[in-house]
């Protein structure tokens, strides 16, 4: 039986906690004056550095003088002086309330007079109330938008995502074909891997739109600048732009004669416009997004050389539902260096039939292919375990060294299958892929459900913490994620039978589908990762809207003081949805504890 705490160890709990507020308050004041030393404003009587008993050592950081200055660089300084002068001032006046909350409650549920008298003494003389006009008049002294602050503030606010206004496209075509096109099948796949990547990008943003709101702060999990990113709906138009462009390429690629274009260079032109896109290097079509796309791609590559953050490993784990995509670029490459006669492409004679094979070494070059998504993570983990020593790691390692063995011996198949006199050993190896493949979807399943997503903890099968509104969404997701797995599965064996047209038809299927298992990965993953950091009380990176939300409402903490709803943020409070799981309280307790944020 847990012992109850006494009246006389909570106010000394608390007295505690106010004192580390006032200590990270004090820090982040004597940070700020130092920044305003560097901008060469002297700050008089309101540096605080240190404390030696009950006086004030005050030093004043002498202004630094700099030759060649960016202006640019020196006003986004000043704007983020400001702006963080204001999460300053805003912290002390929250964390003054919680504690002011915390006393009345205290003296309510035991019916005493503790609370006041240790506000009295202890609260209303400390940092967090005396020092109230010192952000303040620091905050006047940088004179943003002529001293006026709601005019600075309106400026600096991190913008909601989900009122950024939409443009819609629509386009509408009428295609009637009378001709055979059994011979152009071959070109057509070539169009195969930008599709996926059009529903990437599509789905990538309506996991956007999920997250801005179920509150899932996703700008902080990834690191990104929260006034600068991209949006959902900005993901939205890339995917319908890059959709007519597709859908155009296609059909110039059906009726050549429109344009005078040969027909076999429309989706070598295609993957250009894309490549150039991606690379050009003038600030167009969100040129930080695709920098930070870049960076990133390098850290992935340089996995076991450097450590990994969540970023790299996100990115390495979408490279391995894009498979197909790399298989397509390979068939691109192979189309245009062996198949194209470059001579007569521009002669009046109908194109002959072609094909995808790129020779002798075709099979071990898809089988590497389908390995190298794989590889990135598996370097990763190492990575991380040399970085940790945990052995969780090395478990991670291994469900995507599974993933090797299933391509190997779907190789191993294939390549005995096209050689009548190998059927017994044929026979062979699909048992052992069978075998192989069942265990690496189990793994890859519990993994996902277990260790990605956090579930199977309790509550039924799910966990105690859901920030998703109905629990039919989890189980959904769960029967999902198993049957999409299979597929995953099966098409790993059919994206190398190359000399099967019902083979490349039902690989064409499956192949979105995994994409798609991707798309409802990603919801709960960053679910995961947001209540992870909710745990550990740093979900929370721009406090502004919270603020904004406490002064519309000053009885929010009175009426239901467990948890605070923000749009776009979540504070370290426990979440709107979760579920807290019942315990034994001391009497009188609440089942949430209040812990204002840091």
């Amino acid at each position: 039986m847990r012992p109850l705490y006494s009246k006389q160890s909570r106010v000394c709990d608390r007295g505690i906690l106010q004192k580390l507020r006032g200590r990270a308050e004090q820090e982040k004041l004597s940070e700020a004056q130092n920044r305003l030393a560097t901008f060469g404003i002297v700050a008089q009587d309101v540096s605080v550095s240190e404390f030696q008993g009950d006086n004030r050592v005050i030093r004043i950081s002498p202004p630094i003088k700099r030759q060649n200055t960016n202006i640019k660089q020196i006003k986004m300084a000043v704007c983020e002086l400001y702006l963080s002068l204001a999460f300053l001032q805003k912290y002390q006046e929250f964390n003054y309330k919680c504690f002011c909350k915390i006393t009345i409650m205290y003296d309510s549920k035991f019916a005493s007079e503790h609370g006041q008298k240790w506000r009295n003494e202890r609260l209303d003389t400390s940092l967090l109330n005396t020092d109230r006009g010192k952000c303040e008049h620091l905050m006047s002294k940088l004179e943003l938008e002529g001293g006026d602050k709601l005019k600075a503030m309106k400026k600096l606010e991190v913008p909601v995502m989900d009122k950024t206004p939409v443009r819609t496209y629509s386009v509408t075509c009428e295609i009637l074909l009378n001709e055979d096109l059994e011979f152009l099948k071959p070109q057509l796949q070539l169009y195969k891997g930008c599709f996926l990547l059009i529903e990437f990008l599509f789905l990538i943003g309506l996991n956007l739109y999920c997250f801005n709101t179920s509150a899932i702060n996703h700008t902080l999990i990834f690191g990104l600048d929260p006034r600068d990113h991209l949006s959902c709906y900005h993901l939205f138009e890339m995917s319908g732009g890059l959709t007519v462009c597709w859908c155009s390429s296609v059909l110039a690629s059906l009726h050549p004669p429109v344009l005078s274009i040969p027909q076999q260079l429309h989706p070598l032109l295609f993957h250009s416009f894309l490549l150039f896109l991606l690379l050009n290097p003038f600030s167009i079509f969100h040129a930080q997004a695709r920098r930070w796309l870049m960076v990133t791609t390098c850290k992935v590559l340089a996995a076991p050389f450097q450590p990994v953050g969540f970023a790299e490993c996100w990115l390495a784990d979408q490279f391995n539902s894009l498979s197909p995509l790399f298989l397509g670029l390979r068939d691109l490459l192979c189309f245009y260096t062996y198949q194209i006669n470059w001579r007569d492409m521009w002669s009046d004679s109908p194109p002959s039939a072609v094909s995808l094979d790129c020779g002798r070494y075709s099979m071990a070059v898809t089988c590497l292919i389908q390995c190298f998504p794989p590889w990135l993570r598996f370097a990763q983990c190492l990575r991380c375990f040399w970085d940790t020593g945990h052995t969780l790691h090395l478990l991670n390692a291994g469900k995507y060294f599974t993933v090797f063995l299933m391509v190997t011996f779907a190789g191993l198949y294939n390549m005995a299958r096209e050689r009548s006199a190998l059927l017994v050993e044929g026979r062979i190896y699909l048992y052992i892929w069978a075998v192989v493949t069942c265990m690496g979807v189990l793994v890859t399943v519990s993994w996902d459900l277990r260790m990605d997503w956090g579930l199977l903890q309790g509550n039924g099968l799910l966990k105690d913490k859901l920030v998703y509104s109905q629990q039919l969404y989890y189980y959904a997701a769960m029967l999902a994620d198993v049957l999409l797995r299979v597929s995953w599965a099966i098409n790993i064996l059919l994206a190398q039978m190359k000399d099967s047209a019902a083979a490349a038809t039902a690989s064409a299927l499956l192949a979105p589908l995994e994409v798609l298992r991707r798309f409802i990965w990603n919801l709960f993953r960053l679910e995961n990762e947001q209540l992870k950091n909710c745990e550990n009380c740093c979900a929370v990176r721009d406090f502004w809207n919270i603020w904004r939300h406490l002064e519309k409402d000053q009885d929010v903490m009175c009426k239901d003081h467990h948890k605070i709803t923000t749009h776009g943020t979540t504070c370290c409070l426990p979440l709107p949805n979760q579920r807290v799981k019942e315990k034994q309280l001391p009497a009188g307790g609440t089942d949430a504890e209040i812990h204002p944020c840091i």
